[in-house]
């Protein structure tokens, strides 16, 4: 059906030749995928076919599978010039694609908020017969807004599997790596099903409720409690110690005796003892609590970040944002 030659044999501009001609129509309408013969083309024309380094192309005959090739120029046998032959080219490199699932379209948690996030990614097309399969299953066009609307209802399914484990608070504050882990090595996982792999992906923000400051009203009450308690208990320390240099300088003028002296100093030391030991336990509590203020901090800068208006639905978003994460609207169109 073909052969590979070496491309000193024949004239790069020959119109015998068959190479992929690609147009700029933006970036997110950039075909990923090119299949010959479009219509008012003739395969009787072509001998020979070229296949850059960055891509793949499936060989067809009468509808059957005869090759996968790789870059570099292959003769087309006469036998193969005929009607039922089609040559199926696809982009194998590096892709870049902003995601966004908006809040009013977001995930559920645990507890019942929705939460809508957004992100970029980069991945390459591995398998070219299982993702000519089993994803553009038939479309004779394919583009990068395709990729993305399809890459979007995978991580749709993917999140609502791992956001039903978790409430909100685990979500945006302790466990918040862990589920972006999570979910990164879950879409991994899945991409390689679809011939895809995964280079990076990341989480660029998060959204629940515009009043999401009051899922963790709770928390900052009870930190602002304990460090009032830890505060007090420091002073109750402090007023015990000043005590005992108040018993033994009574002692050395000879206004309480030594009996009274260590009566009393054993008393206020027993209460030095157990003021230290709750002291002990609230520091352990204020250091995990500490970690969560860490985590609402980082968190608050969703909220925080300089904002824009979308111009699709008005709604304030981030001023790096690509997604609108409210409408999911593409913001670079």
């Amino acid at each position: 059906m073909y052969k590979k030659v070496k491309e000193k044999e024949v004239e790069d501009s020959s119109p015998e030749i068959l190479a992929w001609s690609r147009e700029d129509k933006g970036y997110l309408q950039t075909p990923i995928m090119y299949i010959f013969p479009q219509s008012g083309d003739e395969i009787k024309d072509k001998k020979f076919f070229i296949i850059k380094d960055y891509e793949k192309a499936l060989f067809y005959n009468k509808g059957e599978l005869v090759g996968v090739l790789t870059g570099g120029l292959y003769q087309i046998d006469k036998k193969a010039r005929i009607k039922g032959t089609e040559i199926v080219y696809i982009d194998i490199s590096l892709i870049e694609i902003p995601w966004g699932i908006p809040q009013i379209k977001g995930i559920p948690t645990k507890d019942g908020y929705i939460v809508g996030l957004y992100g970029d990614l980069k991945l390459r097309i591995n398998d070219v017969k299982v993702f000519y399969n089993d994803i553009v299953a038939g479309t004779k066009i394919w583009t990068i807004q395709d990729l993305k609307d399809w890459i979007t209802s995978l991580l749709h399914t993917s999140l609502r599997d791992i956001f039903k484990k978790y409430n909100a608070k685990n979500i945006m504050l302790e466990n918040r790596e862990k589920v972006i882990n999570l979910v990164s090595t879950k879409i991994k996982e899945e991409f390689v099903k679809y011939g895809l792999v995964l280079d990076t992906f990341n989480v660029i923000g998060i959204k629940t409720a515009e009043n999401v400051e009051k899922l963790f009203e709770e928390e900052k009450e009870k930190l602002l409690y304990l460090n009032t308690q830890k505060n007090s208990i420091l002073q109750r320390i402090k007023e015990l110690k000043d005590k005992l240099n108040e018993l033994q300088n009574l002692l050395l003028d000879d206004k309480l005796t030594k009996m009274e002296y260590e009566k009393k100093k054993q008393l206020i030391q027993i209460f030095i003892e157990e003021s230290e030991e709750e002291l002990r336990k609230l520091k352990i509590n204020l250091e995990d609590f500490s970690k969560d203020e860490s985590s609402i901090t980082n968190s608050s800068k969703i909220i925080e970040n300089k904002l824009k208006i979308c111009k699709y639905c008005g709604k304030e978003i981030d001023e790096d944002s690509k997604i609108c994460s409210y409408c999911g609207n593409d913001l670079e169109i």
